[in-house]
């Protein structure tokens, strides 16, 4: 599932066509993606408006158009923007298509795990503006881990970071790397976590999540050359530090990897 910074260059996509008029909207009235409005009502809402801007936090995307529209997109597991040419025609897995006088703006997913939403109103939608503190934001302190840790003493610490309540945008290969970074196994449960780890973990939180914005949030595909991203993949990987062998297996019903030499549980 694309994660905080892939979210982030996947709007991208788009933002090259702001400010230009949507002549056509196509939608795929079967798509489960519409399961929070309905198909033809993004198409009427949509056609003849113009792109002003777009936002993401964590997973979300949002879209403004004129006349007070507003179109909401979550990528789910294989989901998609893309950027063609005017005269581009549907094919199997577009969700929405939006044509405009020199491009075409589409969202592709297969599987059908993503969601579109539509919001009419001057100001953004409620779900929008109820979303949690951002990992990104200056407003996301070290008092945010604090609380989720006493709050789930017992959970593993891979499973709390996948939360999305606490960690917008963290995902699965983000919460092995910052663990790694951290030197915490894990397994390890939230509660036997102490301060000083405490205070690491928050930092590589920070460290990882800007890192990733700056490099996969920019330019997309993959981050800077040493993280633990590139050797986590598959059995037999070599940590960057130690240059051992990695161990993976399921914690909290996720495939997690770690190093066994410096993550201690």
């Amino acid at each position: 599932m694309p994660e905080l910074a892939e979210v982030a260059f996947a709007c991208s996509i788009w933002n090259s066509n702001l400010n230009q008029k949507i002549k056509k909207v196509e939608v795929s009235k079967t798509s489960r993606v519409f399961r929070d409005c309905e198909p033809s009502q993004v198409e009427d809402a949509l056609s003849q408006t113009i792109l002003k801007s777009s936002a993401t936090h964590g997973k979300q995307m949002l879209f403004k158009f004129t006349g007070d529209k507003w179109l909401g997109l979550h990528l789910g597991m294989t989901g998609s923007l893309a950027l063609e040419e005017s005269s581009y025609t549907a094919e199997k897995h577009d969700a929405l298509i939006l044509y405009q006088p020199s491009a075409t703006l589409i969202f592709k997913d297969p599987r059908q795990f993503g969601k579109v939403s539509l919001h009419i109103g001057k100001t953004v939608p409620s779900w929008w503006k109820d979303l949690p503190t951002s990992m990104l934001d200056e407003k996301f302190d070290q008092q945010i881990v604090t609380t989720a840790l006493k709050r789930h003493a017992r959970r593993p610490i891979k499973a709390l970071l996948l939360d999305q309540r606490y960690f917008q945008g963290m995902g699965n290969w983000m919460a092995d790397e910052v663990l790694w970074r951290a030197a915490i196994h894990p397994a390890s449960p939230c509660g036997k976590i102490k301060k000083t780890a405490e205070d690491h973990l928050f930092k590589q939180i920070l460290f990882v999540a800007r890192g990733a914005m700056n490099s996969v949030g920019v330019n997309g595909g993959d981050p800077p050359k040493g993280w633990l991203f590139h050797a986590r993949w598959k059995d037999g990987g070599l940590c960057p530090k130690t240059g051992k062998k990695l161990r993976r297996e399921k914690i909290g019903g996720r495939t997690s990897c770690w190093c066994p030499h410096i993550q201690n549980k």
